[in-house]
């Protein structure tokens, strides 16, 4: 596990890697689906916008006793049994689907699942990471999680928009047979992922808040997980507003599904500007700084103009900082943070930073329904404002620009 491997050279790491990534491929095509079969069932986008809620309430909800879970049981476990549930659930929905009598209650129960488990998944594996690659290549690990992620993006939309029109079921088969994969690919690592025991456990109240009041006493890591969670509600209903507009526009699902591969490419080069060198160049502080502050700027340029291609290209923009704040955040907490906090340490910035996600699709859903398309991006444009004012004007943001060198010593 030394420095001087490469990641590419570390077996564990990439089977996990690969896996993951394939399971975010799976991901991305179910997620195009989601709001185009409620579309397609409801014609409702507060409906559509009630399942995005579903999707994304998981991760703030459960995060804090998926990090005890990461914490206390062999995580190698936890991440196959995610993978084999979320199998099970999505090749569930793919039958119901089949059926022709999907109801609408289902859909959203699926999707509450899916975000639960993906929780879980999710809190598990960036505990692993700090087990499978060296504390100062930790940063890099998750730039190069977040690469392909994006690559995921950039393929599973139009793909999953394919599907769609293909079937409505094809799309969550599909994501049922990542998560499949997912699972064969973490069977074969090698690793111990257990974490280590350096204390002895407490009370079940403090073992649950643990990583909570960690987290709270790194005032740079608390701060960044709190602008997170002002920031969230706008990055998550950009993308059911861009679903909604679409359609209204009349969009096909091919087309949408181009659409979010057009996003995906802001995110991608925004994944390979973090996982080089320029990386050591810059803080946690400047990254989160920059990638609210560019939110804020650009969110109003979705007024000027309303077209599928724009809209695109706007949000595009949009996630290339978001790639770079990320790494450098998560591999600060992962540095710093003790082995057998991991998984509570991560559960409670996933709490923090997506308090508020879920604000986002429903709100955004109900303002399409009931107001103006201009009244609504004009909410999210003010939403967006008093995020950058935040991280502009925190006391605990002085010094945004310095290097990280600071931070990391």
């Amino acid at each position: 596990m030394g420095a001087d491997r490469p990641l590419r050279r570390n077996r564990d790491y990439m089977l996990v890697w690969a896996g993951q990534g394939v399971s975010e491929l799976g991901s991305q095509v179910s997620t195009v689906a989601y709001p185009l079969l409620v579309l397609a069932l409801t014609h409702s986008p507060a409906k559509a916008g009630v399942v995005g809620l579903a999707a994304t309430l998981p991760l703030p909800l459960l995060a804090l006793p998926a990090g005890m879970l990461a914490d206390h049981f062999d995580r190698k476990r936890l991440m196959l049994s995610c993978d084999v549930l979320r199998a099970a659930a999505l090749a569930a929905l793919t039958v119901a689907v089949l059926s022709g009598g999907v109801a609408y209650g289902v859909v959203a129960a699926v999707a509450f699942v899916d975000g639960a488990l993906l929780t879980v998944s999710f809190v598990t594996e960036r505990g692993v990471l700090r087990r499978l690659v060296a504390p100062e290549q930790l940063s890099a690990a998750v730039a190069q999680n977040e690469t392909v992620f994006y690559a995921g993006s950039i393929v599973g939309p139009p793909l999953g928009g394919l599907l769609f029109a293909i079937s409505r079921a094809l799309p969550f088969l599909a994501d049922a047979i990542s998560y499949a994969f997912s699972a064969t690919a973490t069977l074969l690592t090698r690793s111990s992922f257990e974490p280590e025991r350096t204390e002895p456990r407490g009370s079940l109240a403090s073992e649950f808040t643990s990583g909570l009041r960690w987290l709270w006493q790194q005032p740079l890591l608390r701060t960044c997980s709190l602008l997170n969670a002002a920031a969230n509600p706008t990055w998550r209903a950009l993308y059911l507003m861009l679903v909604v507009l679409a359609k209204r526009h009349g969009a096909s699902p091919s087309l949408i599904g181009v659409m979010f591969a057009m996003i995906a490419v802001g995110g991608l080069l925004g994944g390979f500007l973090a996982s080089s060198r320029f990386v050591e160049r810059i803080s946690a502080r400047a990254a989160i700084r920059f990638d609210i502050c560019i939110t804020a700027l650009l969110m109003p340029l979705l007024l000027i103009g309303r077209g599928t291609v724009f809209t695109a290209v706007i949000v595009a923009l949009i996630e290339i900082p978001a790639p770079l704040a990320n790494s450098q955040v998560a591999g600060l907490r992962g540095t710093l943070a003790p082995d057998h906090l991991q998984g509570r340490v991560q559960g409670a910035a996933g709490t923090l930073s997506q308090s508020l996600g879920w604000v986002g699709p429903l709100a955004i859903g109900l303002a399409l329904q009931h107001f103006s398309t201009t009244t609504s991006i004009l909410i999210l444009c003010g939403w967006a404002l008093l995020s950058a004012l935040a991280a502009l004007l925190l006391p605990s943001m002085r010094g945004a620009w310095e290097t990280s060198t600071a931070e990391r010593s």
